[in-house]
Parts: C-alpha cells; structure tokens; sequence
C-alpha cells in the first residue's frame, strides 16, 4: 500500500495532489528547510498526562499539536513520539493524525530497501516500518 518516488520525480510532479501523507526521507530545499518542528509542543502537551496515560493519550496530543498548524504544513522532529516507554506505531498514528489534519513530515531516520528506519539498529529506540503496512508516500 505504501509508495516511494525519488525526490526529483516528486519536484517534476509537485502541483499533483497526493491523498496520503507525505514522508520525505530527503532534503528537497523549499519545502523540507521550512518545516515546522514539533516536539516542544506534544511534549507540553504530554507532561499535563499521567505517565501511565500518555501511550492511550499520545495520538491526540500529536492531532491536538497540529490543529494549531494550518492544513497541509510540513512538520519535523516527532522524537518525542518514539519513546519505546509508549509502545505505539508511530507511523500508524501519522497516518491516523493525518484523517483528523492533512500533513507532511520530514521523516526523523532514514529510508532503506522500502523501510523506514529509525535510531540504529541494537538501541532501545529503534523501529524498522515495512512501507507497505501503511498508505503513505516516501520521497526519498
């Protein structure tokens, strides 16, 4: 279900309209050096909740964040999302944000043999996505 384009045929094709959020695994000057970055505010927003309710509480708190941003804006940095103490899949609750508030994302990691990856492989935060599980698109 998940797609991957080269960064080049995404400029090609940009006025195209894409129905699934946009995951770019590179740099593409104009649109990924402007993105907004997220992590101070879904963490304020998780420090108001119970440490045992974040991981329930988590995709809101990221929906809630948006909802301060306009429809369609480019966001980085959703570390904070990653934390392994959460026990979420973070790129299913991207994909579950982005039915309540259309976005983009830099993606935090890299992206390698149609996997996103993030952290390095043996740390405690590290999580490999099969693109295919989702419906999104990566720009790589």
């Amino acid at each position: 279900m998940g797609r991957a384009i080269s960064g080049r045929r995404y400029l090609r094709r940009r006025q195209a309209s894409y129905p699934r959020p946009l995951f770019f695994c590179c740099e593409l000057d104009g649109i990924t050096d402007d993105a907004i970055s997220m992590n101070v505010a879904i963490a304020r927003r998780l420090a108001d909740i119970s440490p045992t309710l974040r991981s329930i509480r988590l995709e809101s708190c990221f929906v809630s964040a948006l909802t301060d941003l306009p429809e369609g804006v480019v966001i980085r940095d959703i570390d904070v999302l990653f934390n392994p103490a959460y026990k979420v899949d973070v790129v299913a609750l991207l994909c579950s944000a982005y039915r309540k508030h259309h976005f983009d994302l830099v993606w935090p990691g890299r992206f390698e043999d149609s996997q996103l990856l993030y952290a390095v492989e043996g740390c405690q935060d590290y999580k490999a996505f099969d693109i295919d599980r989702y419906d999104i698109t990566c720009i790589y």
